[in-house]
């Protein structure tokens, strides 16, 4: 796979977007990050998602709800319209223009992923989604969050979302050699990687394609 020298910091905003586009089978959204290549290996493995592929196909309403902290909010984007979520809509809306499509960006900044999940009910499912996509990971981590306690916050997270009819995508955290040099997201990762593979959920892997950036030069 040929390289560039930089990855602009424009760009990141699309990178999930990418990932999430690939994951629904959707190769055209990766056009939005040509300078930024995304390496197969971090989404070939991952399963697809085959009701919301048929809803945006046959022209249903399709709603995504979105929960993560302060990235996916936007915050380092500036404004949330300038987040991923808001490129992810951009793009589903110009790829199936007979589709309704709306993503509900519902992150707040620091959340754990039991905060998170407590919101479940009143914030997710309630808005009767067709995908969920769920950033989690960072907050824990830097809090040193009992590793149990995150397991089973993600597995009944998952448990419910799925009762529910709703499809799902888990998103690991970023990386940034600063805190990864301090703050050991690992033990975390390998948690979120154990638990979605355990139940066949797609992993979107953040933090291994920002790694593989770093590492290339790009």
């Amino acid at each position: 796979m040929s390289m560039v020298r930089a990855c602009p910091s424009r760009m990141l905003a699309w990178l999930p977007a990418a990932g999430i586009g690939l994951l629904l089978g959707l190769g055209t959204v990766c056009a939005q990050v040509s300078d930024c290549p995304v390496p197969a290996y971090v989404y070939d493995t991952e399963p697809l998602l085959p009701k919301t592929i048929a809803a945006l196909a046959g022209g249903k309403s399709v709603v995504i709800v979105v929960l993560g902290g302060a990235s996916t909010r936007g915050q380092a984007a500036g404004d949330p319209e300038r987040a991923w979520p808001a490129r992810l809509a951009a793009t589903l809306i110009k790829q199936f223009p007979a589709t309704p499509v709306r993503v509900d960006n519902r992150a707040i900044a620091r959340q754990t992923a039991q905060e998170m999940a407590a919101r479940l009910d009143r914030e997710v499912v309630a808005l009767k989604p067709s995908l969920v996509i769920w950033e989690t990971g960072t907050a824990d981590a830097v809090s040193g969050a009992e590793l149990d306690e995150f397991r089973q916050t993600i597995q009944s997270g998952l448990d419910r979302l799925r009762a529910s009819g709703v499809e799902v995508v888990v998103m690991d955290m970023q990386f940034v050699r600063q805190t990864h040099a301090i703050i050991n997201f690992d033990r975390y990762r390998n948690v979120i990687r154990e638990v979605t593979d355990a139940n066949a959920v797609p992993l979107f892997r953040r933090h291994d394609l920002m790694h593989h950036w770093a590492e290339s030069g790009i």
